[in-house]
């Protein structure tokens, strides 16, 4: 009867005493000075917390108000954890739902009722709130300044209020950081655990700390936080549903019918948020995803917007043609890019595994070789390795996969909605683009083979090793030159249209989940060089002044992503060392 969330988190908090999950995180590094992918693998998974975090004051209920409106707008039509409806009912639980003065409402940290779920989940969905615009709450360059600024309101969204000689008489209250928010929310979560049932709440619970680990590192990793995720979900049984007793219980006219509803549009949008979060974490960080694609029979939640899906009465779709945006729009195109980036890094996976054992040394000068043993000696029958991918059971050919999945990814960007209209929410639908080019690196990175000039320096066995990552990519078949050459067409253009959109965003701050971003303009940019470096066909369709913007558009935004994220300076500076000697060779 022990919730296996509060086993993990107790183990969590005993294993790292100063990186438990009250103030932050540790007041040194846990990983060596000396190894740099650890220390990018630490960053990821929490290690480079801030040590110490005051918590924050319990916000007036304007200023919660405006933080939850910006997680609903910006962070939620991601990973749709809550129901707005239903948490509009935790906030008049915590202030009360007369009206009131809401500039004291909460505003001296003594919130006026709430239970310590409903205080974590304030405080956690704050701190995603105040985590969605890059640039500190006391700013003034940030979009949500400068929109309330032309509306003639604070910051925090209250109006202004001046008096006679133009001074104003209220203040708008302090907003704090997000880690303040975060430890102020871990308080409660320990609490809440502590008398929590299990079940979906506490699934809820975890999302949401995950939900914040995108933006900010926090003990004790995005990494594992995922991981109690993804086993709470199967323990739950949320991956799996029964068509045949779904249909048989909608069928049923009694008074339960829009409760039973409301639990499996719950179960559903709960199940796909933490698939949706174990893959994009696995993919970034290379790691086996915590689940089969296989063993997957639930369904997509409903397109409905929340207003129309209620605890009580369930679904209460609107009449045809009547029907309001729904943010939910946007999750759905998240979850099948979700699938489809499953579906491309296991077929390419195992392609890489498949084709490591035929590779050989082909170098004379090294000392006769004990005979390598082929699968058969070393994997029995039944054995994965002498298994194809089930994604590759109706293809001919790797390639005939490759560029099924490259239509799809055309007909997902294609469909992706065009407009804030469509959604009703101000999240940039720029980050669906920016998800398309993103998906199509990985799916042809691995085709990128070692370029002319690395490969004299690889010595005899250089030309073979030049091929090779091709012929993984392709299932082994030998590819051509025109082949070869669209495929880094095709990577080039990915990458810089990831390292602008990246800028573009940035401007606008609202690269918000940092470490992630770090990783993908690392990878774009390496992609990006790569390409120049190895194909004439490249070189001669970019100018000098592509190739600077594209660089300047990595660098700064790297640049200024160094205080949130500390590895950020070392991809930085990396990057900026190869960049100049592409353009040396470009130049020469």
């Amino acid at each position: 009867g022990i919730s296996f969330a509060r086993v993990v988190f107790a183990a969590v908090k005993s294993s790292a005493p100063g990186a438990g999950l009250g103030i932050g995180g540790p007041k040194e590094e846990l990983v060596p000075d000396g190894d740099e992918d650890t220390q990018m693998g630490g960053s990821f998974f929490g290690l480079h917390t801030k040590p110490s975090i005051i918590p924050a004051p319990f916000p007036s209920r304007v200023l919660a108000e405006r933080l939850v409106n910006l997680y609903f707008e910006y962070a939620n039509p991601q990973i749709p954890i809550l129901h707005r409806g239903e948490f509009a009912g935790v906030i008049d639980k915590i202030y009360g739902s007369e009206e009131v003065d809401a500039m004291s409402n909460g505003a001296n940290g003594s919130p006026l009722g709430g239970t310590h779920k409903e205080r974590y989940l304030l405080n956690i969905v704050c701190a995603i709130g105040a985590g969605i615009f890059l640039t500190g709450p006391d700013d003034g360059d940030g979009e949500g300044h400068d929109h309330h600024e032309a509306a003639g309101r604070n910051p925090d969204g209250s109006p202004k209020v001046k008096t006679e000689g133009g001074r104003k008489s209220r203040r708008s209250p302090k907003q704090f950081e997000p880690e303040s928010y975060h430890a102020t929310a871990m308080v409660h979560l320990e609490a809440f655990l502590s008398q929590s049932k299990g079940g979906l709440e506490e699934l809820q619970a975890v999302l949401l700390l995950a939900g914040y680990a995108l933006l900010r590192p926090v003990s004790p990793g995005l990494w594992y936080i995922v991981g109690v995720a993804l086993r709470l979900a199967v323990d739950l049984g949320l991956h799996y549903e029964d068509a045949e007793a779904i249909a048989a219980k909608s069928a049923k006219k009694d008074g339960k019918r829009g409760k039973r509803q409301w639990s499996r549009e719950l179960r559903r949008r709960l199940w796909w948020c933490v698939y949706s979060l174990d893959r994009l974490v696995s993919t970034c960080v290379g790691r086996p995803f915590g689940i089969s694609d296989e063993v997957v029979s639930t369904q997509f939640p409903s397109l409905l917007d929340d207003q129309y899906i209620h605890p009580t009465a369930g679904i209460t779709p609107p009449p045809p043609g009547k029907e309001l945006p729904s943010y939910k729009t946007i999750s759905h195109h998240y979850f099948r890019l979700r699938l489809l980036q499953s579906e491309i890094l296991q077929v390419l996976q195992q392609q890489s595994h498949s084709l490591a054992f035929t590779s050989t040394s082909g170098d004379p000068r090294a000392e006769p070789a004990v005979p390598k043993p082929s699968r058969s000696d070393i994997y029995p029958p039944h054995h994965p390795y002498h298994l194809q991918t089930p994604f590759l059971r109706n293809f001919e050919t790797v390639q005939c996969w490759h560029k099924d999945v490259d239509r799809r990814l055309k007909e997902w960007i294609d469909t992706a909605p065009q407009s804030k209209e469509q959604t009703g929410v101000s999240f940039s639908l720029e980050f669906l683009q920016l998800n398309y080019w993103q998906a199509k690196i990985m799916l042809y990175r691995p085709c990128l083979s070692v370029p002319v000039l690395l490969a004299g320096e690889l010595g005899p066995n250089g030309n073979s090793a030049r091929g090779r990552a091709a012929e993984r990519a392709f299932g082994g078949r030998k590819v051509s030159p025109e082949e070869e050459e669209r495929v880094y067409l095709t990577v080039a253009e990915a990458g810089s249209k990831v390292l602008r959109l990246y800028r573009q965003l940035h401007r606008v701050h609202q690269v918000n989940y940092t470490f992630l971003a770090t990783h993908h303009l690392f990878m774009a940019g390496i992609s990006f060089l790569y390409t120049i470096w190895h194909s004439p066909l490249v070189r001669s369709r970019l100018s000098m002044d592509d190739v600077d913007f594209t660089i300047l558009a990595a660098t700064s935004v790297l640049g200024d992503l160094v205080d949130k994220c500390p590895p950020a300076e070392a991809c930085r500076d990396a990057f900026e060392r190869m960049s100049r000697a592409t353009v040396q060779m470009c130049l020469a």
